[in-house]
């Protein structure tokens, strides 16, 4: 037996067993509102009155317990036509207390099995799981003020390779420039490891600086490396 089906089939017999209830509790008030004179056509809605109250009430609890909200009014309000129910049940049954005790079970009967079929609503309910790690970032609302274009400056193009971080091609001409006026002989290993870029990118950069040793010693067009090169062999020397 799973439990889907064993919450289905005890949901369906506390619904039958609630609708028996009220059945019994509406035909004893209908009766006693007939017999206090209550005109024919609106009999009736005596019993809903009165045992439509207690089952909207218990209904309202659920729903305050849903919501995290205070439900002393509802419980309140279900206790009084619960006993009100009763006592007016039993005021229609024969003066003998076997037949008052058999007429008072039909509303304490709908009280209980509608507060039993809350519960298993309240049961149904599913229970929040662990949050993963990171998780709430994700699924969390987005911000207030999204980024809009404009609000932080644009990484600079870093050529093919586009998982670059910014400023990335800058830092590795400076490094280039740097070991070319030491007098070293740059590779694109390492470059990479110097600036931390990937080996590729830094021997990417490393090809197109050697090839146009101009444009790599002119971060802003002012200033060749080859000036500074000569300089320090003239310094050398």
């Amino acid at each position: 037996m799973t439990g889907r089906w064993t919450y289905r089939t005890s949901a369906a017999g506390v619904l039958m067993l609630a609708a028996a209830a009220f059945t019994l509790s509406y035909d004893a008030l209908h009766q006693l509102a007939l017999d206090s004179h209550v005109r024919p056509a609106l009999a009736w809605l005596w019993p809903v009155v009165i045992d439509g109250t207690i089952v909207v009430a218990l209904l309202t609890v659920l729903a305050a317990k849903r919501a995290a909200a205070r439900g002393g009014y509802p419980w309140a309000l279900a206790g009084l036509f619960s006993l009100a129910s009763v006592a007016f049940n039993v005021a229609h049954a024969p003066d003998r207390p076997v037949a008052q005790l058999v007429f008072a079970m039909a509303p304490v009967a709908l009280v209980l099995t509608t507060h039993l079929l809350m519960q298993q609503v309240g049961w149904r309910r599913p229970a929040p799981g662990p949050t993963a790690p990171g998780a709430e970032h994700q699924a969390g609302p987005e911000p207030a003020h999204p980024h809009r274009p404009g609000d932080h400056p644009a990484p600079e193009p870093a050529g093919p390779d586009r998982t670059a971080p910014v400023g990335a091609r800058a830092r590795v001409r400076a490094a280039y420039e740097t070991q070319v006026a030491a007098g070293q002989t740059p590779t694109g290993a390492g470059l990479a490891r110097t600036t931390g870029v990937s080996e590729r990118y830094g021997q990417r950069l490393l090809a197109e600086f050697t090839a146009d040793p101009t444009r790599a010693g002119q971060p802003n067009g002012d200033r060749p490396i080859g000036g500074g090169q000569a300089n320090h062999d003239f310094e050398r020397r």
